[in-house]
């Protein structure tokens, strides 16, 4: 089987292309006369079809920029370490592609690892960011779902990843931690989440992808992905929104996070899990659009 990783038809009009030195991302970008652009990134083992019921609640307000991370998706997989640095040069790379003169800030928002990277890029770059908001990442205290720490161990990650191309149902079986309840998103995203975790698990190169990033950033974040110093420096406005009901980033870390960025927001999404995007768009866009 040759994964397709096919587009909702709601972000068909906005789909494109652009290169990246040697790197072809694959991107949406949706509403290009408007002000104010959104730069969404999405998390790992994802694409940014993540993003389809929040583009259109965007759209009529600001501009909406929304790739496919290098190693995902239908971007280029390069055959190399996924480490943070990559990731955010790699955004980095697109931004000015986009916007050569570098006059316009965005606003950032990351899910999971894209709050990662979103997080990196704000520190390194803060004169491209306008806002940033973090959800329901990045993971800096608490522990991971004990499920994904099976994923850190050489061959067996592989092969129960593998383990999920027996059967298409015991494949779309794996997403509901990501979810506070799966079966209450609108049936035509179930349907569309069936067919692309079916397609994730048979494409070899991003298994290579996912399991290069997993487990860079976890033993990474042994370590520390962001130190103390660094977090209390940003100045930027910050919110942080997370998932009551997250399974795979507990609720501490995003309190711990709020603790050591000076500032920030926090706010908890009731009967939400680990994709706001996905389960309260609505008041994920108003977040965004406030202000």
């Amino acid at each position: 089987m040759k994964p397709q990783f096919k587009v909702p038809p709601v972000l068909e009009p906005h789909r494109r292309e652009v290169q990246v030195g040697s790197l072809r991302l694959f991107l949406y970008d949706a509403a290009p006369q408007n002000p104010a652009p959104v730069f969404l990134l999405h998390g790992l083992g994802d694409e940014a079809d993540s993003w389809q019921r929040l583009i259109p609640r965007l759209t009529p307000h600001r501009r909406v920029i929304a790739p496919d991370l290098p190693g995902f998706g239908r971007s280029g997989r390069p055959h190399r370490a996924y480490t943070l640095r990559f990731f955010t040069q790699s955004v980095g790379g697109l931004l000015e592609a986009l916007f050569p003169r570098g006059n316009s800030r965005v606003t950032l928002v990351g899910s999971s690892l894209g709050a990662a990277i979103a997080l990196r890029f704000a520190l390194e770059h803060p004169e491209r960011v306008e806002r940033l908001f973090l959800l329901d990442g990045p993971l800096i205290k608490g522990r991971l779902n004990p499920r994904l720490l099976l994923f850190l161990l050489p061959v067996l990650g592989e092969r129960l990843y593998n383990s999920f191309r027996r059967d298409q149902e015991l494949a779309y079986a794996s997403l509901r931690p990501y979810y506070h309840d799966l079966e209450a998103l609108p049936s035509e995203l179930r349907a569309f989440l069936r067919e692309r975790v079916w397609e994730r698990v048979w494409s070899d190169e991003q298994r290579r992808a996912y399991f290069s990033t997993y487990r860079w950033l976890v033993w990474q974040a042994l370590w520390g992905l962001f130190k103390p110093e660094e977090l209390r420096s940003l100045k930027l406005p910050v919110s942080i929104v997370w998932g009551e009901q997250d399974h795979i980033a507990p609720t501490d870390s995003a309190r711990a996070l709020a603790e050591a960025i000076p500032g920030s927001r926090l706010v908890m999404l009731k009967d939400c899990g680990h994709l706001p995007q996905q389960e309260k768009p609505e008041e994920l866009a108003r977040l965004l659009l406030e202000g």
